[in-house]
């Protein structure tokens, strides 16, 4: 086969691999050592390199809800239930509405079910506020859950298939936006839409599934102290005027319990309010857009990759003289290099592993009729292929 068809042939292998990049990218599942690859890539890029800029402190308050606790009566039961202090909340929401005009945003990440004596003050005082935002989760049914307090209100829910928050799904049923979304498009003033399978921003094509760019990280709040942090009671105490200017003027209100929301990440122990931020600042970055130079980049890599794997000299060719595990090496190693260089300059990985499987097996098939093949060989493949990518360390 001429060389020039060699390279025809790879160049539209490239744009089925790409598609199959853009599918597999778009879901919210990791695999194998692909966690471990995002892992370390992150922390090399964010900590060991600081290939980052942390965002202004002077555009956040964090407010912590752990030691505004009261007690409600069970619904359905006997006894009591804790919840966030409402009638503290209901407190700092009319502060908040008379200054909202300096207030950029506040996410209050407390999930209103259950009823209180402090219920009407508490909605009373939401009313009328513009920028806010609480949680809301699906139900056991997949349908969202109804608050017991109106609010504006978004999902707050995540699709999980490994250890740690890795990905975020942006829409969970394809139009009822995450907290992240809400807070982006108000702030941002984007819009999102779904039209034929697919997301758009602003008419710019979006993945739904992103990897989440930690670029607030929970030691930087708490061992660090480089954002300001304080607990609902201790704010409250001061004058009205002095929480309006020195605590809420120009800045974005985060209110979530920081001690017992928390969840594991690449970056350790992390209060789950910090992470629907670091969504949201992920979205502000642009990291979720799929863009000409993402599609060039990959395009022209895979091109490369396709004629490697597609088209090795003549003296790879022979199956027999080759170990099992070693094309699938040189796949993993190649794929694994590009999904670090596509994460550092465009913040997105690809999927290693399975991409790896796909172009191993069409080798396969191109070389059956070059090389001795048995059913022994095979299982022998398969087996250390399960044991070295799919059994959880």
């Amino acid at each position: 086969m001429k060389t020039w068809i060699k390279w025809l042939i790879s160049f539209l292998h490239a744009f089925v691999l790409f598609v199959l990049t853009v599918f597999w990218v778009n879901t919210d599942y990791s695999y194998g050592d692909e966690r471990m690859l995002i892992q370390w890539s992150s922390i090399l890029k964010r900590v060991v390199l600081q290939i980052d800029e942390d965002p202004p402190k002077k555009d956040f308050l964090f407010i912590n809800l752990a030691y505004d606790k009261a007690l409600i009566p069970l619904k359905d039961a006997l006894g009591n239930e804790v919840i966030t202090d409402r009638a503290k909340l209901a407190q700092f929401f009319t502060i908040l509405k008379k200054h909202q005009k300096l207030v950029r945003f506040t996410i209050c990440d407390v999930f209103l079910k259950g009823v209180s004596e402090n219920d009407s003050l508490l909605k009373n005082s939401v009313k009328g506020i513009n920028d806010i935002v609480f949680p809301t989760h699906f139900d056991d049914d997949s349908k969202v859950e109804k608050l017991d307090i109106e609010v504006p209100n978004a999902i707050a829910d995540y699709s999980r298939a490994s250890e740690g928050f890795l990905k975020f799904k942006l829409f969970q049923d394809d139009n009822k936006p995450t907290i992240p979304v809400y807070m982006y498009e108000k702030l941002e003033k984007r819009a999102f839409s779904y039209t034929e399978d697919w997301h758009w921003d602003n008419n710019k094509p979006s993945l739904n599934s992103i990897i989440i760019d930690y670029q607030i990280r929970s030691h930087e709040l708490f061992e660090q102290g480089e954002y300001p942090v304080v607990s609902l009671s201790d704010l409250l105490i001061l004058p009205d005027e002095i929480i309006a200017s020195d605590f809420l003027a120009n800045r974005i209100i985060v209110m979530g319990d920081f001690n017992s929301d928390i969840h594991e990440t690449v970056f350790g122990p992390t209060p789950g309010t910090l992470i629907l931020l670091n969504v949201y600042l992920t979205l502000k970055s642009g990291y979720h857009l799929i863009t000409w130079y993402w599609i060039i980049f990959l395009i022209v890599a895979y091109t490369a990759f396709s004629r490697l794997m597609l088209f090795p000299k003549d003296d790879d060719v022979k199956v027999k003289n080759i170990k099992w595990l070693g094309p699938l090496l040189v796949s993993a190693t190649y794929l694994s290099v590009l999904s670090v260089c596509s994460y550092f300059f465009f913040n997105i990985h690809i999927q290693v592993l399975i991409l790896t499987l796909y172009i191993n097996l069409i080798r396969y098939i191109i070389r059956l009729r070059q090389a001795e093949w048995s059913k022994n060989q095979f299982k022998t493949w398969v087996i250390e292929l399960r044991e070295s990518y799919f059994n959880e360390k």
